[in-house]
């Protein structure tokens, strides 16, 4: 990895940290939620996998850091904390999905970015990719809860 991509690449992994800590809080946050149903199950897979995810996440980070100028990543805050008010106020799980979807929308997006700079052989490049499959997964079975109300708000309307 080049000196230049190193640069870019530290922020951009503590910034991937950061939104698997949103995800954890968020989920978290869906599954205290009441009326979930069958939906809690993938709240829960979510919850679990963003705990499993911040600690791989975090591994990468530890071993590129420079101890001398890069921060110990901290687990006190959500940088998201308009979200997370968002996703407070609601309480139908479609609209719970469509926010959670959002937020796996954007975690993709850091994944995507984050393995251009990875060599393609590499166990790093290995986890990111199990991790961008599996939230892939989640941001479909989001996709579907939430179009699963569309169609009946169209069904409600045609009749």
């Amino acid at each position: 990895m080049e000196n230049v991509k190193e640069n870019e690449f530290i922020p951009m992994i503590r910034a991937l940290w950061i939104e698997q800590r949103n995800r954890e809080l968020l989920y978290l946050e869906a599954l205290k939620k009441d009326g979930m149903g069958s939906f809690r199950r993938v709240l829960s897979q979510g919850h679990v996998s963003a705990l499993l995810f911040q600690k791989e996440v975090k591994w990468i980070y530890d071993y590129f850091k420079c101890f001398l100028e890069d921060k110990e990543l901290v687990d006190n805050q959500i940088s998201s904390l308009a979200t997370l008010q968002n996703l407070e106020s609601l309480n139908n799980k479609e609209e719970i999905a469509g926010c959670l979807k959002c937020l796996e929308a954007s975690t993709l997006k850091l994944y995507k970015t984050l393995r251009l700079y990875v060599e393609k052989d590499s166990e790093i490049r290995r986890v990111l990719d199990e991790h961008l499959n599996r939230i892939s997964e989640f941001y479909e079975a989001l996709c579907k809860l939430e179009l699963g109300s569309r169609k009946s708000v169209n069904f409600i309307v045609l009749a």
